[in-house]
C-alpha cells in the first residue's frame, strides 16, 4: 500500500514537472510568435488590401456586396472603426438590391460588432428591430447566436448579482434556441455544443469533449480554435487545475497572435495570470508587462472602449503587484545586507577569539599533557597499592579463619576432656571428680576468652560490620557504646560474623560458640524474620565489609 502510494506521488511529481516544463515551451512559442506580429499583420493587411483594390474595379452589386462582406470579416475583430464602415455598406448595398436575407445577416453581423465594441444600447435596439417573422429558416441560427453573444457580453460587463444572472439567463435561452439549427457540416458545430453544455446543461465534462473536438478540427489560424482554447482553460481554472489554465491559455493567447485578433481577452488574463505567480518562474514579470502592453496597444488600435476601460482596470493591479514585489525585494537585500554585515562582524570577532582560545589550547594542551602523565603515574602507583590491600585483606581473612579454627579444636579437645571427668566421677574417682571441676571452670574461662578475642580480632578486621549488619535489618539494636564495649558483639552479632567468615552450617557455629544447634537456628530464626530482605539476607550478610577501612 505503502509502495503504491509513493508510485502516485513520484508519477504525479513527474506530470507536473512535464507539465510545466510544457507550458514554458508554449510561453517560448508565444514570445517567437508576439515578436513577429508585426509581419503577421502586415500580411493581413496586404489582404484587406487586395480586397479594398478589387472592390474599386466596376463590380456587379452582389459581387461588391459579398467583397464588403468579406472585409467586414477581415475586420471585425482587428479594427472597430473601419469594421462598422463596411458593415454599414453592406447594409446599404443589401438594402438597394433588396436582399431581406443578406439586410437581415448583414444586421445581425453589425449588432455582433456592436456587442463586441461595447455598445449594448445600440445593439440592442438594433436586435429589437430586426423582426423574427421575416427572418428565413437558414438564419435563425445566426439571430440566435447573435442574440447568446450580446447578452453573454452585457452579462460579463454588468458582472453584479441582479443583471448580470439575467443577461445570462437570456443568453442561455437564446443558445438553446439556436442548437436545432446547428448542423455538423458548420464549422462551429462543436464549438457551440460546447457552449450549449456550459450555459444550458452546465455539464462541464460534456464540454469539455466538445471544445476538445474543437481545437482537434480547427487549425491554430482559426478564431474558433482560440476562442475553444479559452474556455477550456476557464474550466480547468474553475477547478483549480493552475498548470492546465495556463496551458490553454496560453494556446487560446497563441491561436488570438496568428489569427490577428486584436480582441484579445486571453493575453490580459495571462498577463495577470503571470503576475500573481510572477516570483513561481524567472521572468513572469517582464513577460507579464509585455504581454499587457501588448493587449493595450491592439485595444487602441481595434478601437475598443470596453477593453481599453478593462485594461486600465488591471493595469493598476499589476503596477501596485510590481511595485510590491520591488518593495519586497528591495526589503529583503537590505536585511540580506545587515545580516551579512553582522555576521561579518561576528567573524571577525570569532577569528580573533580563535586565535586567543588557540594560544590558551595549546597551552592548556602542555599542562594537560603533564597532568595525564602525573595521572598515569598515580594511577599505576594506585593499582600497585590496591593489589597490596586485597592481598593484605586476603591474608586477614584467612588468618582469622585459621585463628578460630585453631580456637574450635581447642574448644573440641576441653569438650571432649570434660566427657572425660564425668565419666571419672561415674566412676567414684574423687581426684579425677576434682580436675573435672576445675575444668569446667577453665572451659567457661576458655569459651569468654575466646568469645572476647574473637569479637575483638572480627572488629579490628571489620570496624563497620555492626553498622553494616545493623542497616540489614529493620528494627536495628541501638549501637554498644564505651571502651570495652565497643569491641565486643550481641550472640547474633557474633553468630552473623561468622556466617561472613564462611562458617554456614548451624552445628559448626554451635561448637564454636558454646551452644545447642537448635539454640543457633532460633537466633538465626529471630534476625532473619527483622531483616528488610528475607530472601536474601544471609547473602548480603557475607557480602558486608568488602572494603576494608
Amino acid at each position: 500500500m505503502l509502495k503504491r502510494l509513493l508510485y502516485t506521488i513520484f508519477f504525479c511529481m513527474l506530470a507536473g514537472l512535464s507539465c510545466q516544463a510544457s507550458n514554458q515551451r508554449l510561453l517560448l512559442r508565444l514570445d517567437s510568435i508576439l515578436s513577429n506580429r508585426e509581419a503577421y499583420h502586415n500580411s493581413k493587411e496586404m489582404y484587406i488590401s487586395i480586397l479594398k483594390n478589387y472592390a474599386k474595379k466596376k463590380q456587379s452589386k452582389e459581387e461588391l456586396l459579398k467583397i464588403y462582406e468579406d472585409l467586414y470579416q477581415e475586420y471585425y475583430v482587428y479594427q472597430f472603426d473601419s469594421a462598422r464602415v463596411y458593415i454599414n455598406k453592406a447594409i446599404l448595398l443589401s438594402q438597394q438590391i433588396k436582399g431581406t436575407d443578406h439586410v437581415i445577416q448583414n444586421l445581425l453581423y453589425k449588432v455582433q460588432l456592436f456587442g463586441i465594441g461595447g455598445l449594448y444600447s445600440e445593439a440592442s435596439n438594433l436586435l429589437n428591430a430586426i423582426q423574427v417573422k421575416k427572418i428565413s429558416p437558414k438564419l435563425y441560427f445566426l439571430y440566435y447566436i447573435t442574440r447568446f453573444t450580446l447578452y453573454s457580453y452585457r452579462s460579463d460587463y454588468c458582472n453584479d448579482d441582479y443583471y448580470s444572472p439575467r443577461y445570462r439567463a437570456l443568453a442561455a435561452y437564446s443558445l438553446k434556441m439556436a442548437m436545432p439549427y446547428l448542423t455538423r457540416n458548420m464549422p462551429e458545430y462543436d464549438f457551440y455544443h460546447g457552449e450549449y453544455y456550459i450555459y444550458v446543461t452546465r455539464n462541464d465534462k460534456k464540454a469539455l469533449d466538445y471544445y476538445f473536438k474543437t481545437i482537434h478540427h480547427q487549425k491554430e489560424t482559426s478564431r474558433y480554435y482560440a476562442m475553444a482554447s479559452f474556455a477550456i482553460a476557464n474550466n480547468y481554472n474553475a477547478h483549480g487545475d493552475t498548470a492546465k489554465y495556463e496551458k490553454y491559455l496560453i494556446q487560446a493567447c497563441i491561436g488570438d497572435a496568428l489569427c490577428n485578433t486584436r480582441e484579445n481577452l486571453a493575453l490580459q488574463d495571462l498577463a495577470i495570470f503571470l503576475f500573481k505567480g510572477g516570483q513561481k518562474r524567472v521572468n513572469n514579470v517582464e513577460r507579464a508587462d509585455k504581454y499587457i502592453k501588448i493587449a493595450l496597444e491592439d485595444a487602441k488600435l481595434y478601437n475598443n472602449r470596453l477593453r481599453i476601460l478593462e485594461i486600465s482596470q488591471k493595469l493598476p493591479i499589476i503596477v501596485s503587484t510590481y511595485e510590491s514585489m520591488i518593495k519586497s525585494n528591495n526589503s529583503k537585500l537590505e536585511f540580506t545586507l545587515i545580516i551579512i554585515s553582522i555576521l561579518i562582524i561576528i567573524s571577525l570577532f570569532g577569528i580573533v577569539l580563535i586565535f586567543r582560545q588557540n594560544k590558551l589550547l595549546t597551552l592548556h594542551r602542555k599542562q594537560l599533557y603533564k597532568s595525564n602523565d602525573q595521572l598515569i603515574l598515580f594511577n599505576n602507583r594506585l593499582n600497585i597499592l590496591n593489589s597490596e590491600l586485597l592481598d593484605t585483606n586476603r591474608k586477614r581473612e584467612g588468618l582469622a579463619k585459621l585463628y578460630i579454627d585453631l580456637c574450635a579444636k581447642y574448644i573440641d579437645r576441653l569438650s571432649k576432656y570434660q566427657n572425660l571427668v564425668q565419666r571419672k566421677i561415674k566412676a567414684h574417682q574423687v581426684d579425677e571428680l576434682l580436675s573435672t571441676i576445675s575444668s569446667s571452670r577453665l572451659s567457661e574461662e576458655n569459651a569468654t576468652t575466646f568469645t572476647n578475642r574473637f569479637d575483638k580480632a572480627f572488629l579490628d578486621l571489620y570496624p563497620t560490620f555492626i553498622d553494616e549488619f545493623n542497616n540489614l535489618l529493620i528494627d536495628p539494636q541501638p549501637k554498644k557504646t564505651g571502651k570495652t564495649i565497643k569491641s565486643s558483639m550481641t550472640n547474633e552479632q557474633r553468630i552473623y560474623a561468622l556466617i561472613r567468615l564462611g562458617v554456614l552450617e548451624s552445628s559448626e557455629i554451635a561448637s564454636l560458640l558454646f551452644y545447642s544447634p537448635q539454640t543457633i537456628y532460633n537466633y538465626r530464626s529471630t534476625v532473619k524474620n527483622r531483616a528488610k530482605n528475607k530472601d536474601t539476607f544471609e547473602y548480603d550478610v557475607q557480602n558486608l565489609c568488602t572494603i576494608i577501612k
